[in-house]
């Protein structure tokens, strides 16, 4: 059993089983409630967690993708039903899960992780997401190539300190028509992936930067927080022709 718990002042818990122990108190879970009181009478609501508790509360592995980052490339690619990705530099296996849950149980998406006590991390919070039958962590130097058979893939995602020395190999994999997302944190990176997509032949090239301003809302009046997160990375998007 899973389940979120969310505190009174809007903290979050993710529980595996039905007993739960925090600084709040001991909490028992039982199946089908809405809240729960711990014993020094601290008050949770609990629900089912979906995708963003999952991605919130997972274990990390080195840094994660944010959700402005992974929601520009599941839509600047197109990824649905069904599809086939090839995703490179897992990490905590963040953006595999969400590509996972778009690609659904008709899909397959192979991520590899050159670190085995990262892929490690990620196979678990695949599971933890339930989409162990979706998604597939590797562990594999990706910089050594690929696995996949020429022309088999839809989609392939690259977030790697150097990607640019994989895309030939991408290219390799994709199917015509397909498409290729590359994370880059340094624009000079992203200038190189670019340089060695246009060599490459791929067409509908494209660097974008996601910037996000949490709104404030307060008695006085309204403004963008003023801790938030700026620069995050450079996404550059390509198709294969």
């Amino acid at each position: 059993m899973k389940k979120i718990l969310i505190s009174e002042k809007g903290r979050k818990f993710l529980v595996k089983g039905a007993e739960f122990h925090s600084n709040h108190g001991r909490v028992d879970i039982e199946e089908g409630a809405e809240s729960v009181e711990s014993h020094l009478g601290h008050r949770f609501a609990v629900l089912d967690p979906d995708l963003i508790d999952i991605y919130e509360k997972m274990p990390r592995a080195g840094s994660y993708m944010l959700k402005k980052d992974m929601g520009m490339i599941l839509g600047y690619l197109g990824v649905g039903t069904g599809a086939v990705v090839v995703d490179a530099g897992t990490g905590s296996g963040a953006l595999a899960i969400f590509l996972g849950n778009v690609a659904g149980t008709s899909g397959r998406v192979y991520s590899y992780e050159h670190k085995p006590e990262f892929a490690a991390v990620a196979e678990e919070n695949v599971k933890t997401a339930g989409l162990g039958d979706v998604v597939s962590v590797g562990v594999r130097d990706v910089l050594e190539g690929f696995r996949e058979d020429t022309g088999t893939v839809d989609f392939v995602t690259l977030d790697l300190n150097e990607a640019w020395k994989t895309l030939e190999e991408a290219r390799r994999i994709l199917r015509r028509g397909g498409r290729i997302a590359i994370y880059n944190p340094y624009i000079e990176h992203a200038r190189l992936v670019h340089n060695r997509l246009v060599e490459l032949g791929f067409m509908e090239i494209q660097t974008l930067e996601s910037v996000t301003r949490e709104m404030e809302f307060r008695v006085q009046g309204t403004r963008p927080k003023t801790s938030r997160v700026g620069h995050s990375g450079y996404l550059t998007f390509a198709r294969k022709v």
